[in-house]
């Protein structure tokens, strides 16, 4: 998928990443500097993200293209990324410490499970994820 728009010549000096909220399925999202600063004031990918696609909307860009994938919805409770953590670290993954907490350590500890089984490396925590891993 290519950019929708050319990068401003500002922005070609920063470091930018790329964020697959949904996985490697759903819309891909090129973010820079000022949606770190965003994280800094909320640290939550979810707000950051409606921030700046608010943002975009009133600059009148257009907004997500992509359909979001709607047939593997992510973990939503505690006490299923505490069984994704526990999962990964008893079959040797390191998420970090066992919190309820999807965070960075976890997600890599997803990646690693993902490269071991030689899935996408999204990092997303699904429920077709923790199938495998119950079923592995």
């Amino acid at each position: 998928m290519a950019p929708r728009r050319p990068i401003a010549p500002a922005l070609a000096q920063q470091l930018a990443s790329v964020l697959l909220p949904t996985g490697y399925r759903g819309p891909a999202f090129l973010v820079f500097d000022n949606f770190r600063s965003i994280l800094r004031y909320n640290n939550s990918t979810a707000y950051a993200l409606a921030v700046g696609l608010l943002a975009d909307g009133y600059a009148g860009r257009a907004g997500v293209e992509q359909p979001w994938p709607k047939d593997d919805p992510p973990l939503n409770s505690t006490a299923q990324i505490t069984e994704l953590q526990q999962r990964l670290t008893d079959k040797g993954f390191d998420v970090g410490g066992i919190d309820g907490v999807l965070g960075a350590q976890t997600r890599q500890g997803i990646r690693a499970f993902q490269r071991s089984q030689q899935l996408p490396q999204d990092g997303y925590a699904s429920t077709s994820l923790l199938a495998r891993l119950r079923a592995a």
